[in-house]
């Protein structure tokens, strides 16, 4: 039997976790909404799911599919059945990248078969993070060589305990995110418009999900769009992020 490393996923969701087949959501601080986020309540998902809401308290796990509350250890318990695990975040909360932390060390604990997939890098740069974990260099040089402040420019502090633990463990860590310039590209020009070796990188795109094109449209929607691409501007500029939203998705789950 062929034997997978299990892959923590670090990925720029919001609240949501989802590992495998299994849905939790982490209530890490207190969110005080001022106004109504309709991408909350869109009929998305399993038919089992829809309409139905979860009232969460900060600082307590829960299991969507039970609809209750959950200690940590249950949840490793659960997603080490899986074969990829999907840890989200929101980029500046050290409660959320403190929490992909322990998700990280006690999945290693279970199962020190562990490689770790990062949004954060793009695929370009993979060397330099097999650099960084066989320990060939420190820490200022790597993020020179990451191009951290310019692909990504979150503080490199949210992360530090997963790429430090990481290297000591000599855990696998692996790019997921495509080049920003194959992106604009997409979004500018199209799909069509990527050479056969930028198509390497980048798996032709599904532009045909109704809801994840609805979910993003209400994203787009709520966002103050600038009068000057209303009118006649405002469809293309949605395409063309929606194209590029759904490149990012694909080479991510490709990568992956």
């Amino acid at each position: 039997m062929k034997r997978y490393r299990h892959r923590a996923n670090l990925t720029g969701q919001f609240l949501p976790i989802c590992f495998g087949l299994f849905l939790f959501i982490l209530s890490a601080i207190a969110y005080a909404q001022t106004t109504e986020d309709k991408s909350l309540t869109l009929p998305l998902g399993p038919k089992e799911y829809r309409g139905k809401f979860l009232l969460v308290e900060p600082g307590k796990i829960y299991s969507a599919t039970k609809g209750r509350p959950v200690e940590f250890e249950k949840m490793i318990k659960e997603i080490k059945k899986a074969r990829f695990v999907f840890v989200g975040e929101t980029h500046d909360d050290l409660d959320m990248h403190e929490m992909q932390f322990r998700v990280i060390q006690a999945l290693y604990q279970q199962d020190s078969n562990l490689t770790i997939g990062l949004e954060q890098i793009t695929v370009d740069l993979q060397p330099v993070l097999d650099r960084w974990v066989k320990g060939e260099l420190d820490e200022e040089s790597f993020l020179r060589e990451i191009k951290w402040y310019v692909t990504w420019s979150f503080n490199y502090g949210y992360y530090r305990k997963i790429f430090d633990f990481a290297r000591q463990k000599n855990l696998p860590i692996f790019a997921l995110n495509a080049p920003r310039n194959i992106i604009s590209k997409i979004r500018m020009q199209g799909y069509e418009a990527l050479t056969e070796d930028e198509k390497k990188i980048v798996p032709p795109l599904d532009l045909t999900n109704e809801e994840h094109r609805l979910l993003l449209r209400t994203i787009f929607e709520a966002e103050e769009i600038p009068p000057m691409m209303k009118g006649a501007n405002l469809e293309p500029m949605f395409e063309g992020l929606y194209r590029a939203q759904v490149a990012w998705d694909e080479t991510m789950g490709t990568m992956a």
